[in-house]
């Protein structure tokens, strides 16, 4: 593989030696998971302390009456939305149960970590630094605690991973259907991935077969799930629910429209809480000062939000008393934000939990930092002239540095944005910040050097 200047420069080691970070992930990694897979067999109802994870045990424990009773199996899973939103895990929790479901998910998070170091080396990275991304990646409060519990992330962020690995070694292997494959069943458990294909593929150094089979391959799964629905159904859509496309652009102008004077804040009249995209482009372009303020608390909360308070508040359960009330849509963290402003709102969380909020606070200072040096790396990588990488490279690092900006983008589409919707873009960040790290410390050398 062609490295180049600039993949020298991004050859900087971090602190490890040859062998040392192989061995970090090898070891660590999986002990620290194994601990607690033991304190989840010691707290099982932890698993449960996700976001919509009670509703989606609830379906899961519905499919299984369903199979128990010899009941319509086609028209339940055509009625409650999305199949990969919770049928994985069912199957996994009708084989074994939660536990069963948690070991998959361990296993592919540990998988994904892996996948994180082989895009790192592909894209012209020293295994050392390569593999301190890699690590920086699995400590991840979101990769560490979303595998323990009941959460759509467990299993659609490491097909994500598992899309983009394939994809850099598909200039060598000729496996852009692989690649596909994996992205196209990540999108049936979140769609949010439907248009990354498209926006991909000119960046693909292959022939114009290769990229369409990349496309078909990754837009396949759902398009044969939407033609199973418009089957069973005679509806041509990927099945609804009340966590649809239509249902959060409704709750999203609801929560634009609560910040509104009182003889503005009607979102539409009648009692469908739905919204089609059209009817919400509406409402942004007549209220577009509300529509950019929450957009701009979206982009705050995606950038600065390190997610450590999932670990303390749904997985250690250190507040039990008070989590729920600060991640209430009605009067939580968000919504002091929403009606005070941020000085406000972080004011009212430090009151009701002084450790909590310096938790966070020392988790967004130490995340805006990593931010900081991903958006270093990115500018490193793209400003390189073509002839110092190869174009596979080239075309892989582009992909890198867009995939967060697109995961940003279609946050814009959910209710409000929380640091999860960050999830399936951080293996990015982490591979571009390692970047970032390397090439500064590779000036830092340099002028040492010069120095003497």
């Amino acid at each position: 593989m062609e490295t180049g200047n600039l993949a020298a420069a991004g050859a900087s080691p971090i602190g490890m030696g040859r062998w040392g970070g192989p061995w970090l992930l090898a070891g660590l990694l999986p002990a620290l998971h194994a601990l607690m897979f033991g304190y989840d067999l010691q707290h099982p109802d932890r698993f449960l302390n996700a976001d919509r994870a009670i509703t989606r045990m609830r379906v899961i424990e519905g499919f299984e009456q369903v199979l128990r009773d010899g009941g319509d199996s086609v028209s339940y899973l055509t009625g409650h939305g999305i199949i990969g939103d919770w049928l994985p895990q069912a199957i996994l929790h009708l084989c074994g149960g939660q536990f069963a479901v948690i070991a998959v998910q361990v296993l592919l998070a540990l998988l994904s970590i892996l996948w994180v170091r082989d895009i790192g080396l592909r894209l012209g990275l020293s295994a050392p630094t390569a593999c301190a991304a890699a690590l920086l990646y699995g400590l991840l409060p979101h990769t560490l605690v979303l595998p323990h519990q009941l959460a759509s992330e467990a299993i659609f962020v490491p097909l994500v991973v598992g899309s983009f690995a394939l994809f850099a070694r598909a200039a060598e292997t000729r496996g852009f259907a692989g690649a596909g494959a994996l992205l196209g069943a990540a999108t049936l458990v979140r769609p949010v991935t439907l248009l990354w294909p498209l926006l991909c593929a000119p960046f693909t150094p292959a022939t114009p077969r290769a990229r369409l089979t990349y496309l078909l391959a990754a837009l396949g799964p759902l398009l044969l799930w939407m033609l199973f629905i418009f089957g069973a159904t005679g509806e041509f859509s990927m099945g609804r629910s009340s966590y649809d496309l239509d249902h959060n652009l409704y709750l999203r102008a609801q929560l634009i429209a609560g910040t509104l004077p009182a003889s503005e804040r009607s979102v539409r009249s009648g009692g469908d809480p739905t919204l089609s995209l059209r009817e919400y482009a509406a409402f942004v372009s007549d209220h577009p000062s509300a529509a950019f303020a929450h957009t701009a608390r979206d982009l705050l909360v995606l950038s600065t939000k390190s997610g450590v308070e999932r670990i303390a508040l749904d997985y250690l359960d250190f507040a039990p008393a008070q989590r729920m009330d600060l991640q209430s849509p009605e009067n939580g963290w968000r919504r002091q934000v929403e009606l005070h402003g941020v000085l406000a709102g972080l004011r009212e969380i430090l009151n009701r939990n002084p450790f909590l909020t310096l938790a966070a606070a020392s988790g967004a200072l130490l995340f805006s930092g990593l931010m900081l040096l991903a958006a270093f790396g990115a500018f490193v990588w793209l400003r390189a002239a073509p002839d110092d990488t190869a174009a596979s490279t080239r075309g892989l690092r582009i992909m890198l540095a867009a995939f967060p900006l697109y995961i940003v983008t279609v946050s814009q589409v959910v209710e409000a944005a929380q640091s999860r919707h960050r999830a399936p873009a951080e293996f990015a960040l982490c591979l571009l910040a390692a970047a970032g790290v390397a090439t500064l410390l590779r000036g830092l050398k340099f002028e040492a050097g010069h120095a003497r």
